[in-house]
């Protein structure tokens, strides 16, 4: 477990951290693909209001979601939550979305510890 300082916290560089990571999904013929993408991991503000969103089953979240967690190496976001809804298949969508919550889960689980 790394410690970290109020500093560390201030800056900033721990919640705006990118993650590279292999998203692997079936293309529409039904054939093994695979894309490296960089997730941003979105602060707390953000995140619970998708997660809340999600939740109620609205039917944008999860491209907005996308759009945003998705990003270049400046931290840029590469898609709009339109270009996610016209150019990514179904299973594309889902193999993004269960890295965006794997994301999430280390956050999760790191918070989890803390209270114990």
């Amino acid at each position: 477990m790394s410690k970290l300082s109020l500093s560390d916290i201030k800056n900033g560089g721990k919640v705006h951290k990118t993650h590279l990571v292999t998203v692997e999904f079936l293309t529409l013929e039904e054939e093994p693909a695979s894309v490296e993408i960089q997730l941003k991991q979105l602060p707390y503000v953000q995140t619970e209001k998708l997660h809340k969103r999600f939740a109620e089953d609205d039917p944008k979240v999860v491209s907005e979601w996308i759009a945003q967690s998705i990003v270049d190496d400046d931290g840029n976001p590469e898609f709009t939550a339109k270009q996610v809804d016209e150019l990514f298949s179904g299973e594309l969508v889902k193999a993004i979305l269960d890295q965006i919550f794997k994301v999430e889960q280390v956050k999760k689980l790191a918070k989890a510890k803390r209270k114990a």
